[in-house]
């Protein structure tokens, strides 16, 4: 049953590619059935595919974290699909592609899989990320992505040379140590790109300021979110927290550089294509130091981001003019804006003030100074950009639709009561967090206890 969660958006994809005109309408539909599939799935279970057991076959793997990030991820989809008109011609059936690759990133127990679908993931971005004509940005992330891509498979060549396994659980039990540091270097390198760490992150500005609302939207919550949770699996569920201080000092470094390469932009969506990366730096830094508090707060912080980005990256890529004739959406920019600066009463002030209880309970001082620092450039730029589109005086102002004014209003209503009442996402964090660092609960289900 756990393979319908991948099997059903995919044959739906293939079924609609003769009315793709029409399947914008249907995509919403199709990922509702895959929700109320997941809340119908008995969790800590393994679903072993042809019959194959582990360490031999294909494992699809549903515990509290891959569960809860499921339904993230699912969500998050189904809430693009409410909005048809960021959906280019065509792009609902690539969606429901990505949907399905992305839910068999987060399920798979297998390493080899995981490339596989991670491949399949890519190839979906790079379309995704040419919309509005932008081949140049698309290539770009090509060039990027297929680097990583072959860095990744490397890893993976390198897991089964060093365990005679593919299996995560397998090889968490039988890496043998000599391979340890080339396969997670090899990993890190072949996730970095996804998972938008500076260097490697190059590729973001071009492809999310492309003036597509749909590419940043779901590039930067949906596929950041399952890419940053399979980084998780893998070295902290499989590897055991080895090369987590390596992954803490680049995602240190990418918070600080992305904040002021984001402070100095001219153009609003490049503005938060490296507003993005910096946020993808801070929840990596943060989840690095690989306590349990720091982990849930890491988790917190990203579902406030991804909150916050919707409603920003949709709004600044449908605005036209100012927000004098669209006041609804111009509220609800602005309280995604004070969320991400992590103002009081607002969501970020919440997974923030947590970040820096976790940092300092853990004996970290280094990344608090870190994100204080980034959170005064992150003010300055965002409450510039407010101000700007709020005081413009343009007369070719258009009216955003009805229904991305309604989503975002909704959303951004949500980061205020996360803000007052966060034990909603709370909850979610702790449970991808008790999936993640129970390590033993893992390898009992895949391996029966091995």
């Amino acid at each position: 049953m756990t393979a319908l969660l991948i099997a059903i958006p995919l044959i739906s994809a293939f079924i609609f590619v003769p009315f793709k005109e029409k399947s914008k309408y249907i995509l919403p539909f199709i990922v509702l059935a895959n929700i109320i599939l997941l809340f119908n799935l008995p969790l800590d279970t393994a679903e072993f595919m042809g019959g194959w057991k582990a360490p031999f076959g294909i494992v699809l793997v549903l515990d509290s974290a891959s569960f809860y990030t499921l339904l993230v991820v699912n969500i998050i989809f189904l809430l693009i699909s409410l909005m048809p008109q960021i959906t280019d011609k065509g792009l609902s059936i690539i969606l429901l592609i990505l949907l399905a690759s992305t839910n068999g990133l987060i399920l798979t127990g297998d390493i080899f899989n995981s490339f596989v679908f991670m491949e399949i993931t890519a190839a979906e971005a790079y379309i995704i990320g040419s919309s509005k004509k932008n081949y140049y940005g698309a290539y770009k992330y090509l060039i990027v992505g297929s680097i990583a891509g072959g860095f990744y498979l490397l890893g993976a060549i390198y897991s089964y040379l060093g365990t005679g396994s593919l299996n995560f659980a397998d090889i968490s039990l039988n890496m043998k140590e000599s391979f340890l540091p080339y396969v997670a270097l090899m990993l890190f390198i072949g996730l970095a790109v996804e998972s938008k760490i500076l260097p490697l992150a190059g590729w973001v500005p071009d492809v999310y300021a492309s003036g597509s609302p749909l590419t940043p939207a779901i590039l930067g919550t949906g596929v950041t979110f399952t890419m940053i949770y399979l980084l998780s699996r893998i070295f902290i569920t499989v590897l055991n927290g080895y090369f987590l201080d390596v992954i803490y000092i680049f995602g240190l470094l990418t918070l600080i550089l992305a904040e002021i390469a984001a402070f100095k932009q001219e153009k609003l969506l490049k503005a938060l294509a490296f507003s993005s990366i910096a946020q993808a730096g801070l929840v990596l830094s943060v989840i690095s130091l690989n306590t349990y508090d720091s982990l849930k707060a890491g988790y917190f912080h990203l579902l406030n981001d991804a909150t916050a980005k919707i409603i920003l990256f949709v709004i600044a890529a449908t605005i036209v003019g100012s927000f004098m004739k669209n006041k609804t959406a111009g509220i609800s920019f602005s309280i995604a804006s004070f969320s991400l600066i992590g103002f009081p009463l607002f969501a970020g002030f919440r997974s923030k003030l947590l970040i820096l209880q976790s940092s300092f309970e853990s004996g970290n001082y280094i990344l608090p100074a870190a994100l204080l620092f980034s959170t005064i450039i992150e003010a300055a730029y965002l409450l510039k950009w407010n101000i700007h589109l709020w005081y413009e005086n343009n007369e070719k102002s258009e009216r955003i639709p009805w229904n991305i004014v309604l989503i975002t209003l909704i959303l951004s209503l949500f980061i205020i009561y996360i803000g007052l009442f966060p034990d909603t996402y709370l909850k979610i964090a702790e449970n991808i967090t008790n999936g993640l660092m129970n390590y033993k609960a893992y390898v009992t289900t895949v391996l029966g206890g091995m």
